[in-house]
């Protein structure tokens, strides 16, 4: 990695399919057996904090939140969920104590979330460090009393860095290292997508294409009003009520409050609906318990959102399996299709090529897990703006060159409509003159998806 391929984030997730795949080889159940895990252990994890604040009935809720509202609108299993579960691991294991102990369990974990995705890695542990500020004045602390548990959690934060980072740095070198990490993605990453910044934030709400889609419209609003306003609606409530209710565990809550608002901050430079999903668990946590409170329109929306939830859990699954679904058998297994024009890609493909070929997808990399083909070059991806940049262009040139590499899928809709607009940078004209010369177009698929061979 950051060597021989491009990648932008820190290597965990890649270092843990790498070692399921050494274990059970590239198989197409490893993806939703990873999915399985990471929601039940997401769910364990939230039933363990909700049971520190919460009793009865309301301990379950913010997990059916999670599985309903959040797991099943991200269902990705790549680094997002390995780093929130990470940080809400360290939230379970210190929201009882925080002794010496248990405050260096927390550093190391945040900087396992970091080992997954750095910004979610540093904004846990600048949420726990203000957490220990928050109980240094609480408590009446000294100041070498806060020194010494700053120490203790940034101490173990900062060896656990190191410690998982060190191999890749040693690989790949130290100044390439922190250009694909921490360079390119301070000025580039911004440039993915034109969503990749603050003004996606209630930009895409799901189509109303039936009655039902009304669900996953009040879902998308939930979400969004939730993430971050309920941590802010707790400050109030906190500020209000605090000296008037010492028996609700305010200590508790805090730390939840207060990691979950700085899990916010993280996304906060592109607040997708994804990315609010995935960091969304202490807020649901936290809604929970304030409608665990006594009211009557605490108790009304209680219900009501405990029956949304449970009709969720039941319905969606029956609507997607009630359709007709087509299945492929590939390399690495056989595949169920939601997306008929998906299947006819994959089918062509498959019919096209043989494991360990070579074959490059300039959209997305979602063909060579499954078929169990090579990508020629250091891309995983290319885009028409500045994130792809005019060097890569080049290695990708190069690497369709030196490998003769037979067919290219093209997406002419993601990587060429923008050219019609000529408003955004676009550094792919060496790839598109080479496509011309070397290649032709041998096949269009539904969508503007096509395949290139190269010429005789």
């Amino acid at each position: 990695m950051y060597k021989d391929f491009f990648q932008i984030t820190f290597p965990g997730a890649e270092l843990v399919y790498f070692g399921v795949f050494k274990l059970f080889g590239p198989r197409a159940w490893i993806p939703n057996a990873m999915l399985l895990v990471l929601g039940l252990a997401l769910t364990w994890v939230s039933i363990v904090i909700s049971s520190k604040v919460m009793r009865g009935w309301g301990v379950f809720l913010p997990a059916v939140l999670l599985l309903t509202f959040s797991v099943y609108k991200g269902l990705d299993t790549s680094h997002h969920w390995y780093s929130v579960l990470a940080v809400m691991t360290a939230v379970a294991l210190t929201i009882e104590k925080r002794t010496r102990a248990r405050r260096a369990v927390a550093g190391m974990l945040c900087g396992l979330a970091l080992f997954f995705t750095q910004s979610r890695g540093l904004a846990a542990l600048f949420g726990f460090s203000v957490y220990l500020m928050w109980e240094h004045r609480r408590k009446g602390q000294t100041w070498l009393e806060l020194l010494r548990n700053q120490a203790s959690l940034a101490g173990a934060f900062l060896l656990t860095v190191v410690t998982t980072n060190t191999y890749f740095v040693w690989k790949a070198g130290l100044t390439r290292f922190l250009y694909c990490t921490v360079v390119f993605v301070r000025r580039y990453f911004a440039t993915h997508t034109p969503s990749d910044n603050w003004r996606v934030y209630l930009l895409s709400p799901p189509p109303l294409r039936a009655w039902h889609g009304l669900a996953w419209l009040l879902l998308y609003v939930l979400v969004h009003v939730l993430v971050p306003f309920v941590y802010l609606f707790f400050f109030l409530r906190w500020h209000r009520e605090a000296r008037f209710h010492p028996e609700y565990p305010w200590d508790r809550l805090m730390l939840i409050n207060l990691t979950g608002l700085s899990l916010f901050v993280g996304v906060a430079s592109a607040p997708s609906y994804f990315r609010l999903c995935v960091v969304s668990p202490p807020a649901l946590i936290l809604f929970a318990w304030l409608l665990s409170l006594p009211g009557r329109p605490e108790t009304i929306l209680r219900t009501l959102l405990w029956a949304f939830a449970l009709v969720l859990v039941f319905v969606e699954p029956f609507n997607t399996q009630r359709h007709l679904t087509p299945c492929l058998d590939t390399p690495s297994g056989r595949i169920a299709f939601l997306a008929p024009e998906l299947y006819d890609r994959y089918r062509w493909i498959r019919d096209h090529t043989r494991p360990g070929d070579f074959f490059y997808q300039a959209d997305w990399a979602d063909t060579y897990f499954a078929l169990e083909l090579n990508n020629p070059t250091p891309l995983p991806f290319l885009t028409s703006t500045d994130y792809t940049r005019p060097e890569q262009v080049q290695q990708v040139v190069k690497g369709l060159a030196e490998h003769n590499v037979l067919l290219v899928l093209w997406s002419s809709v993601g990587l060429d409509m923008h050219l019609l607009e000529g408003d955004a940078p676009d550094h792919l004209g060496p790839l598109r003159a080479h496509l011309r010369t070397q290649y032709y177009v041998v096949k269009t698929f539904t969508g503007g998806d096509e395949i290139w061979q190269r010429r005789e």
